[in-house]
């Protein structure tokens, strides 16, 4: 049992220090924080540990601005496809105390038009686009489970470390760079409940605040807010669990020029998705899961792009 504890405990620092030693961040004013709550990386109380692997996509294509769509050619920037695969892992150090780590590698299409101004229509397009691949910001973050005996709720608390390259490539701006070159501060907090022996529900949020500027430059705070339920009565016979969330999100206007061009205009939004998805108990170790996240409210600053629709799908191991 020590070997194996040992094991597990190496595999985190493991993926600590992989963060540090190469290009990395977990940031960007599209919106992809809303992978960041919710199932399956809700956090499991109690000693039990897990691993997961996890895969996202979003391709921002719609121009956005205010409360509705507007015409695309109001935006110099046409098209932002990324493909997300993020390792994360828990560990619980007794029943009251833990740490869960996630290190995301992005895969990142980028189209812009490069004499095109935002908010006006530009007939003499210059198109050039930019491909990107990186891990992206560390996240660790500290967990207390002990304010019940059921060990059902908790508050988590961490960082979000600089350690993603802000200049992957001149045409991005500092909200589209996989880093910010910040250090963020992280609190949330998580709860679980049963309203029957069939239904289940679940709540999560996480607050973020960059502590520091770099080179002018500081995202906005943001606030992650999930609630959700899934459906037990089937699993004796499918082993699927049907589950939907509400994924609210909020990000205020970044500071020092988030855009290279026209400062902070474009930044910042209010978002509001229905998820409906499925965890699938593989067998008693091994959990698979996928969601389609639809969007039922959103709000832009300025132009910017957004998805139709995102996606999310993963396998977890618990211990």
């Amino acid at each position: 049992m020590y070997n194996t504890l040992l094991l597990r405990v190496l595999f985190l620092l493991s993926a600590v220090f992989s963060g540090f030693f190469s290009s990395s961040v977990w940031a960007c004013a599209c919106g992809c924080g809303i992978f960041d709550v919710g199932l399956p990386g809700l956090p499991v109380s109690g000693m039990n540990d897990q691993l997961g692997l996890q895969y996202s996509f979003m391709n921002q294509n719609w121009n956005h601005s205010g409360a509705s769509g507007q015409a695309g050619a109001m935006n110099p920037d046409k098209q932002i496809g990324t493909n997300y695969y993020t390792l994360y892992g828990q560990h619980m150090f007794n029943e009251n105390w833990g740490v869960e780590a996630m290190l995301p590698y992005w895969m990142r299409s980028f189209t812009t038009d490069t004499s095109g101004t935002p908010g006006q229509i530009n007939n003499t397009p210059t198109p050039r686009s930019a491909n990107i691949s990186s891990l992206s910001d560390l996240r660790v973050m500290g967990m207390y489970t002990g304010f019940s005996k059921d060990k059902s709720s908790g508050f988590t608390f961490g960082l979000k470390l600089p350690t993603g390259p802000v200049n992957a490539s001149p045409l991005l701006d500092r909200d589209t760079e996989p880093g910010t070159g910040t250090t963020d501060a992280l609190l949330g907090y998580y709860s679980l409940g049963n309203f029957s022996a069939d239904w289940s529900w679940f709540s999560q949020g996480i607050w973020r605040h960059a502590l520091n500027h770099y080179q002018g430059y500081k995202p906005g705070d943001s606030l992650n807010v999930v609630g959700g339920v899934t459906y037990n009565g089937i699993v004796s016979t499918t082993r699927v669990i049907p589950m939907m969330q509400v994924n609210a999100m909020w990000r205020a206007p970044d500071q020092g020029g988030g855009d290279a061009l026209y400062g902070n205009l474009n930044s910042g939004y209010t978002n509001l998705y229905l998820a409906p998805g499925a965890l699938i108990n593989i067998t008693r170790h091994w959990q698979a899961n996928t969601s389609l996240y639809l969007p039922a409210y959103r709000y832009a600053n300025g132009n910017q792009l957004v998805p139709h629709w995102l996606f999310n799908a993963g396998i977890t191991y618990l211990f």
